[in-house]
């Protein structure tokens, strides 16, 4: 009998794996998945480590092997005592907090796992100290240099507390520093070119010459390419999705409003209103403009914003 073939090993298994690695990836994590921009990233938040090295900082990303969504959670492992996440954020958001306490008591299990301890035992386990971070990359202004779970969401009564440290452009350091204002370069060209591959190929381009991430996007320029055109298409198809759903909420919405009018009328009026709560929602989530919105419509800007506060 012919012994099976370790599949684990072939070249076809290990293509895969690399495959799911990149479509997982944002330009946030592929950067920092990095050994020297990631010992570059710990060094901004502790500056006097310089005798650290790169060997000494492992990536310790949590990944799904289910969904190949975007991710921008980021984790690293120093010298196996202290656990540092960060998350990326474009849009600022409390909300955030719950998110990071799931995926630190995540973090911890799998610590837990692959330092052969027991939980369950009654031997007290060892847990790595652990730093929180949010790095803001909007351009919306903002007060916070630290958020508490217990201050934001139980009014500083909670039996459970986690800290989280804010790094926006004025507090950040060099590398922390050019994410953000490549984030906001992205922003910028898809507001310009509708999340194309020109806004792609322009971000890459104006950022090397700024001197914004230079090295990375120089060296990686195909791999970021890669990654933005996979995420802007997953995202073109989230949008289509959303536009879809709403459409059929609107039709269903219009049947009710059908029912209670008589059925000629009501379903006119009722897929009216039912139209324009798809486009009112549109507007607020900023997939359509105010302009769009009435043209589709068939009235003025005006009398739409006049039916939208109605």
């Amino acid at each position: 009998m012919k012994k099976a073939k370790n599949l684990s090993n072939s070249k076809f298994v290990k293509k895969d794996k690399l495959v799911k690695k990149n479509v997982k990836s944002s330009v946030f994590t592929h950067l920092f998945s990095i050994e020297k921009y990631r010992r570059e990233l710990y060094l901004c938040f502790h500056p006097r480590d310089g005798d650290i090295s790169s060997k000494d900082i492992k990536e310790y990303t949590l990944s799904s092997v289910f969904t190949n969504i975007q991710i921008n959670d980021l984790g690293i492992l120093v010298r196996d005592t202290l656990l540092v996440l960060v998350e990326a954020q474009s849009t600022w958001t409390y909300n955030i907090l719950p998110r990071m306490l799931e995926y630190l008591a995540e973090n911890y299990n799998r610590y837990v796992i692959d330092t052969n301890q027991n939980i369950y035992g009654t031997k007290k386990v060892i847990l790595p100290k652990t730093e929180l971070y949010v790095l803001y990359s909007g351009s919306k202004s903002i007060k916070d240099t630290e958020i508490s779970l217990k201050d934001v969401f139980f009014d500083n009564d909670a039996p459970i507390d986690m800290r989280a440290k804010v790094i926006t452009l004025n507090n950040s350091s060099k590398i922390m520093k050019e994410y953000i204002r490549f984030s906001r370069i992205v922003d910028k060209n898809n507001k310009k070119y509708n999340y194309s591959k020109e806004s792609i190929s322009r971000t890459i381009n104006e950022c090397i010459k700024k001197n914004i991430l230079k090295e990375y996007l120089s060296e990686y320029k195909k791999e970021v390419y890669n990654i933005m055109t996979y995420l802007y298409d997953r995202q073109k198809i989230a949008t289509e999705m959303y536009v879809r759903e709403q459409r059929a909420e609107a039709m269903r919405e219009g049947m009710k409003q059908g029912v209670k009018q008589g059925v000629k009328q009501g379903v006119k009026q009722g897929v009216m209103q039912g139209k324009l709560s798809l486009l009112i929602n549109l507007v607020k989530d900023k997939i359509l403009s105010v302009a769009e919105a009435a043209k589709r419509l068939g009235v003025s800007e005006s009398d739409f914003m006049k039916m939208a506060k109605a």
